[in-house]
């Protein structure tokens, strides 16, 4: 586990461009965080280093699932309208997170128990109106650690 701190959207956006240099062909990433705690702007960041157009993500509350194009396929998945597991059951995640492609899912918190597939996962936490402090769980965290403690911004909290 290891954490950082941004104090802006695009702190939090240039976090997931670097990020997305390390992402391998079947990466799971789980983002956990309120409303408002910048994982969205993380994708962002995430499909601007695929190459992908900053302005066609958005957060697919609605649709549930967007496929973006790039460099490589991202799946941006967004549970935030599901309640029950049985709703999470119909949406085809299998599809999705067993494919060879990158699958970012926000509010992951609500798959439960079954977050065993998440390669990553990325906790947000709102401290102030310019602070958020990321927090990096699962697979080849020295790794991450030593692409992204560069635009740690975590003087004090």
């Amino acid at each position: 586990m290891f954490s950082l701190a941004t104090k802006d959207a695009e702190q939090t956006k240039r976090v997931g461009k670097r990020l997305s240099g390390l992402l391998e062909p079947g990466t799971n990433i789980g983002l956990f965080g309120e409303l408002g705690a910048g994982k969205t702007q993380l994708v962002k960041g995430i499909a601007r280093g695929l190459h992908i157009e900053e302005d066609e993500v958005v957060s697919p509350s609605f649709g549930l699932i967007n496929v973006y194009e790039g460099d490589k396929k991202l799946y941006h998945v967004d549970l935030y309208r599901l309640e029950s597991e049985s709703e999470i059951a119909t949406l085809g995640l299998e599809d999705y997170i067993f494919d060879e492609e990158i699958c970012i899912i926000e509010w992951a918190d609500r798959l439960k128990e079954d977050m065993k597939f998440l390669n990553i996962r990325i906790y947000f936490e709102i401290l102030r109106a310019d602070k958020r402090i990321l927090t990096f769980r699962g697979r080849k965290l020295d790794e991450l650690e030593r692409a992204l403690k560069p635009l740690n911004n975590n003087k004090e909290r």
